[in-house]
């Protein structure tokens, strides 16, 4: 699930309800379902790196485009949980062969099985990335998140995590490879709103990108903040905004991005419940 992908899916299009507490009684299995959806405008369509539509450093230019997703989550005995979710793509950057239909540009899907036990969570999530009229590319991630919470109090919360993306099939022809991202996302809140401060360094094997070659893919350090929109009444679920910016340093060697150094901007409406 691609940087928005990325950045997204560890939250809302691969990642799992850790560790989530299972329903003790059926009576209470309605606190066991979790959802979530959301609008993004992002300036930039980011996969592991790599600039999509070519934004370069045109910030909230003719590149810019819309997310739309859902994700829905269910948590099971013993710490395991489950997630199922759909993401698109949505511009008119391009109208040829790359076209699902109309200005939808790609349509992913995925589900997940996660598994918390302390302060570790792990997770296993498979996707299938739709455009082009095939899929495209075939997706499991390996993902394994620490909650570090506990150790510095104040709610303030390093969360170190490592996904080993793994490309393992393509109708499109695409090679197989994997790219392994080491990450932190410390976090902290302001009152009622909630900032992170996610920081990346990925390595990739050869061939994953079209470049073909291996070693230091990219680094990334954002800032990201949500705010809840608590003027809407609790019987329509939980809203928030959500406001980001990332800065992405790439490889000219491994990636060959328009501009190897860029600056992406999102803003986010979503819902959960």
């Amino acid at each position: 699930m691609k940087q928005f992908k990325q950045a997204i899916f560890p939250v809302l299009a691969g990642a799992l309800v850790w560790g989530a507490s299972s329903p003790a009684i059926a009576d209470e299995a309605g606190s066991a379902v979790s959802g979530s959806f959301g609008v993004d405008y992002a300036s930039h369509f980011v996969s592991y790196g790599a600039d999509v539509w070519g934004g370069g450093s045109d910030f909230y230019g003719s590149q810019s485009t819309t997310f739309v997703w859902f994700d829905i989550a269910t948590s099971l005995p013993n710490g395991f949980s489950w997630n199922f979710g759909v993401w698109g793509d949505v511009n008119d950057n391009s109208d040829g062969p790359a076209t699902v239909g109309g200005n939808i540009q790609e349509i992913d899907t995925y589900i997940g099985i996660g598994y918390g036990a302390g302060i570790a969570s792990f997770g296993v999530t498979y996707q299938e990335w739709n455009y082009g009229g095939v899929t495209a590319e075939r997706i499991l991630d390996l993902s394994v998140g620490l909650d570090d919470s506990g150790v510095w109090g104040g709610g303030f919360a390093l969360n170190p995590g490592l996904t080993v993306h793994m490309r393992v099939g393509s109708e499109a022809g695409a090679e197989e490879g994997q790219v392994y991202v080491l990450s932190v996302g410390p976090g902290f809140d302001v009152g009622s709103v909630s900032f992170s401060v996610p920081v990346a360094v990925a390595m990739v094997s050869d061939d994953y990108y079209i470049e073909g070659e291996g070693g230091y893919a990219y680094s990334s350090v954002g800032l990201s903040a949500s705010v809840p929109m608590t003027f809407v009444p609790e019987a329509y679920g939980s809203w928030s905004l959500g406001f980001g910016t990332t800065y992405y340093m790439t490889s000219e060697d491994v990636i060959g991005n328009p501009e190897d150094d860029f600056l992406t901007g999102i803003v986010s409406l979503g819902l959960s419940f």
